[in-house]
């Protein structure tokens, strides 16, 4: 296996939690017994979410940490469906202003849950992207000398 850089561990690490996070907002809004169209839009949402960032954590851990176009798409994907869903319930809490306190408190942490799982596949995304340095001191990807010296005469 590869050695990996901290912002390539951080991001594995946060995609790890953004999926844990994903089926934990879908479980949570799960028990929550309502036939609300934003609500099961929510519990949809969070499992394709879940889905897409269980595939780009599998695909980042092939490539080696390497940020691919797959990656890229499945991340992008998943944070639409979480923010999008979680303002969806967020919306719907508030038409039900009226219920019960626990149904509205369910309602609010499952939300919470999921925006939280969106600004971990955001965070992981970009920790993911971020560019690594070489033993050299040259940057990867071209701004040190192609053999990776810092040698200034090189």
């Amino acid at each position: 296996m590869t050695e990996m850089s901290g912002a390539k561990a951080a991001s594995l690490a946060l995609r790890i939690v953004a999926l844990a996070l994903s089926v934990g907002a879908a479980v949570v809004m799960g028990s929550v017994v309502s036939y609300s169209s934003a609500l099961v839009y929510f519990v949809v949402g969070s499992v394709i979410s879940a889905v897409c960032s269980a595939l780009a954590l599998y695909l980042f851990v092939v490539h080696g940490g390497g940020g691919s176009i797959a990656v890229s798409l499945l991340d992008a994907a998943a944070q639409a469906l979480l923010f999008s869903a979680s303002g969806a319930a967020l919306a719907a809490r508030g038409c039900f202003a009226g219920g019960a306190g626990a149904f509205r408190g369910r309602v609010g942490i499952a939300a919470a849950v999921g925006a939280c799982a969106a600004a971990a596949v955001l965070v992981a995304a970009l920790a993911g992207n971020a560019p690594s340095r070489t033993r050299g001191g040259g940057a990867a990807g071209g701004s040190g000398c192609k053999h990776g010296c810092s040698s200034p005469g090189c």
